[in-house]
């Protein structure tokens, strides 16, 4: 690893300060610490959108596509990572193919962290395995690789064949490894810090403790004990926003005291609010606050808790429902989600409503 020394000074004093000590000057606070209290509003989905489509995905006895975990677009194709594997459809939901298959062989995946398809390619991150293979759209292995050795407990691909990882408190007395960038070679660069929590001894787990998005122009990172959001640019956290979520912050006391419990059963989070990145636009941030979907227009400086209606010359069916709860915002600034159809024998639907800036 390069620049241990450096980048661990650098880190520990990022992570410390806040979003209005970043020496470039003060950067956005998003006020949540009403979110709760604000009503939902029933907006219609082409309110915030420049274009809706509605794509109801082919429907045969040789595709049924089960329950749904991630959608992903890229040069006009739909990636769905369902129950019953990787499948790919065509803009219109015709189905195309599969990608890759579960089993425990060098082209084979044990379990699915997430999908991240550009232009032809297709990487598919497998935590159980640990390790990332890499196939066409068309479903043709290309290439794996290993990084069982890491143990990281997120991921995020930054582009082309590389990836950043993001490694928890592992119960070392030493520097850990927080966020570390890697490709098929191994770790290129990493950014460290010293978590006084390891004193403890105790491994410390916790499920979406960190999160990333990409806007098309920067990757972004927060960690679920920092209000701050940070820019990842040159192996460097650079502050971009903050998130002030008052008393009911989750905070690094929570981490410490899920280290003296048993984390199958403990609840860390209990009375504090985790903020998680869902994506964004231009314009528009979308995260969750627990279980509570909020988006953020940065035009407006306002926060919303917005449930979307569907136009009703999109609708699939009379009968099927109006509301539509999006998954995220992906870095082509599409709003994407499903809506289940009106025949449940038929497929889900995908929309896809591209955000105004």
């Amino acid at each position: 690893m390069k620049n241990i020394i450096t980048l661990c000074t650098l880190l520990c004093g990022i992570l410390t300060s806040s979003c209005s000590q970043n020496p470039q000057g003060e950067c956005l606070v998003i006020d949540l610490v009403n979110h709760k209290q604000l009503a939902v509003e029933q907006i219609a989905l082409s309110d915030i959108s420049e274009s809706i489509q509605i794509i109801p995905l082919e429907t045969n006895d040789s595709v049924l596509v089960g329950r749904i975990y991630g959608i992903k677009l890229a040069s006009n194709k739909l990636y769905v990572n369902a129950s019953n594997g990787i499948l790919v459809f065509d803009s219109n939901g015709k189905f195309l193919n599969t990608v890759g298959s579960k089993g425990r062989g060098p082209k084979e995946y044990v379990g699915l962290y997430d999908i991240f398809p550009e232009n032809d390619i297709v990487w598919l991150l497998d935590d159980s395995g640990k390790k990332a293979l890499k196939y066409t759209s068309s479903g043709r292995f290309l290439e794996d690789f290993d990084f069982e050795k890491h143990r990281f407990m997120e991921y995020f691909h930054s582009g082309s064949d590389t990836f950043i990882g993001f490694v928890p408190d592992l119960g070392q007395t030493d520097t850990d490894i927080m966020l570390a960038f890697f490709d098929s070679t191994g770790i290129t660069d990493s950014l460290l810090y010293r978590n006084p929590i390891t004193e403890t001894g105790t491994m410390v787990m916790l499920y979406e403790e960190a999160t990333f998005i990409n806007n098309g122009a920067k990757t972004k990172f927060k960690h679920v004990f920092n209000d701050t959001i940070y820019v990842v640019k040159d192996c460097k956290l650079i502050p971009d926003m903050a998130l002030n979520l008052g008393a009911r912050k989750a905070n690094e006391k929570a981490r410490a005291e899920a280290a003296k419990q048993d984390m199958f059963t403990a609840d860390p989070f209990k009375g504090m609010d985790r903020a998680l990145l869902y994506g964004e636009n231009d314009r528009y941030l979308y995260l969750k606050v627990e279980s509570v979907s909020v988006f953020y227009d940065k035009k407006e400086q306002k926060v919303h808790k917005w449930e979307f209606s569907l136009p009703d010359d999109k609708r699939i069916d009379p009968e099927q429902s109006k509301k539509f709860l999006p998954k995220y915002i992906d870095k082509y600034g599409n709003l994407i989600g499903e809506t289940t159809p009106a025949n449940i024998e038929d497929n889900q639907v995908i929309i896809i409503a591209k955000l105004k800036r």
